[in-house]
């Protein structure tokens, strides 16, 4: 949801900035900048959302990874506590 605000408000900013830069006399380089300038914004916003959401599945990783070790070591100390031949699980 913040990614589509953010995005959403870069748009706006690209629209506006067009809008102003299409109304002077160097309409067309302020506009060219204005334009530039938004793609860069979009890009680093992009960016930074790809970044996050690796940075969410590692982060998901390591507590599955956490888990599944927890689940092993109860079960190993159970068949320890009954004796088991076998305590690997």
């Amino acid at each position: 949801m913040n990614i589509k605000r953010t995005l959403l408000n870069t748009a706006l900013v690209l629209v506006t900035a067009a809008t102003l830069a299409a109304c002077s006399q160097d309409s067309e380089d302020k506009v060219e900048d204005a334009m530039s300038s938004a793609g860069d914004t979009v890009e680093q916003t992009m960016d930074d959302a790809g970044d996050a959401l690796n940075s969410a599945g590692n982060s998901m990783e390591d507590t599955m990874t956490d888990a599944g070790n927890a689940v092993e070591d109860t079960c190993e100390d159970i068949k320890e506590g009954t004796n088991a031949k076998d305590t690997d699980c």
